[in-house]
C-alpha cells in the first residue's frame, strides 16, 4: 500500500460526532472521507504552530490532499512560518459573497493554506453567529481534502472549542515544564467538559528523553485521573531541536529544509501512529515515546 493510501486509511469512519452538550457545536459531515486533526495547547510557547505547519507539510509531501487552517483568529502566523504573503485570510469568510476557495493559498508540496489574518480585531472579536457562518463555509470546503489540519487559537475559549468539536484527533501540545503541564490540565478539563467523548492525544514537545516525557504524562494522569476521572491513553514525544528557532526566523519550515532533523523525524513517527489507529484505543497509557515500527521513512 502506498503512503498516501496508508494516510487515507485513518479516515474510515472511526470518529463519533460529539453529543449535544447544549452548546452550539454542530458537527461536520462525517460521511466525507476527510480526517480532521486539530492542534491546540494550554500554555503559550510550547510549539503548537510549528507542530501544525510541519505535520501538514509531511502529510502533503506523501501525496495526501491537505488543508492547513490557521484558526488563531486575528493573531495568525502560519503564513509567516511558510513564507507566504497574501492579503487573503479567514476574516473574508464573514462576507456573504466570499468562500474558502477565494482566500486559500497554495503552499509548498501543494499544501493548501487558509490564513487566520493578523491584527484584525473584528475577526478576533467574532461572535458565535459569525463563527457559525465561518465554520459552515469551511465544513463544505473540507470535503475536498484527505486531511484538514487546524491550528487553533491560544487558550480554551469558545473560539477554540468550536473548531475542536469537528476534530477526529485533537493533538494537545505541551512541554515538561510545570506551568505548561498545569495549563494542559486546565485545557483538558475544558475540552472534556465542552466536547462529549473528547480524548486528546498528548504531544510532549521538546522533551529531552522518553523518560522525561513519560514522567510528564504520569504527572498529568495523576491529576486528571483524580479530578476528571480521565487518563491520557495516547501520547507522543517530539524531540528538542536546536534549529527550530532558525527555521522560524528564516520562514522555511524544517520539514522542507531539514527532513532528517530530530523534530521532523519525531513528527513522522507521530503521523505513523495516528494513521495506524483505526479505532479508539483502550483507556490505558500507551508510551509511544517517539518509537516507530511502521513504514513511514524516518531517515
Amino acid at each position: 500500500m502506498d503512503q498516501a493510501s496508508r494516510l487515507r486509511a485513518l479516515i474510515g469512519g472511526t470518529h463519533t460526532p460529539a453529543a449535544d452538550t447544549g452548546r452550539a457545536h454542530p458537527s461536520a459531515d462525517r460521511s466525507t472521507n476527510t480526517c480532521f486533526i486539530a492542534v491546540t495547547r494550554g500554555k503559550g510557547g510550547v510549539g503548537k504552530t510549528t507542530v501544525a505547519v510541519n505535520t501538514a507539510l509531511l502529510l502533503a509531501e506523501q501525496g495526501a490532499r491537505t488543508l492547513l487552517v490557521d484558526a488563531d483568529l486575528g493573531l495568525a502566523n502560519v503564513d509567516v512560518m511558510l513564507g507566504l504573503d497574501s492579503s487573503r485570510h479567514l476574516g473574508h469568510l464573514l462576507l456573504e459573497d466570499r468562500g474558502p476557495e477565494d482566500v486559500a493559498l497554495e503552499g509548498p508540496c501543494s499544501l493548501t493554506v487558509i490564513s487566520g489574518g493578523s491584527g484584525l480585531r473584528e475577526l478576533a472579536d467574532a461572535d458565535r453567529s459569525q463563527r457559525a457562518l465561518l465554520l459552515g463555509k469551511l465544513r463544505e470546503y473540507y470535503k475536498r481534502f484527505d486531511f484538514v489540519l487546524i491550528d487553533t487559537a491560544p487558550g480554551i475559549g469558545e473560539e477554540v472549542t468550536d473548531f475542536l468539536a469537528d476534530a477526529h484527533r485533537i493533538l494537545l501540545t505541551t512541554t515538561v515544564e510545570p506551568t505548561a503541564l498545569r495549563d494542559t490540565y486546565a485545557a483538558t478539563k475544558t475540552i472534556r467538559g465542552r466536547i462529549s467523548g473528547a480524548d486528546p492525544h498528548l504531544l510532549v514537545n521538546m522533551a529531552a528523553s522518553d523518560a522525561a516525557a513519560a514522567e510528564a504524562v504520569r504527572a498529568l494522569n495523576h491529576v486528571a485521573g483524580k479530578f476528571l476521572d480521565y487518563r491520557y491513553s495516547n501520547w507522543h514525544r517530539i524531540e528538542p531541536d536546536p534549529i527550530v528557532g532558525k527555521a522560524i526566523s528564516e520562514r522555511r519550515p524544517l520539514a522542507l529544509t531539514r527532513p532528517r532533523s530530530p523534530a521532523v523525524v519525531s513528527l513522522r513517527r507521530m503521523i505513523e501512529a495516528l494513521t495506524e489507529w483505526s479505532a479508539p484505543p483502550a483507556p490505558s497509557l500507551v508510551a509511544n515515546g517517539g518509537r516507530s515500527v511502521l513504514a513511514f521513512k524516518t531517515s
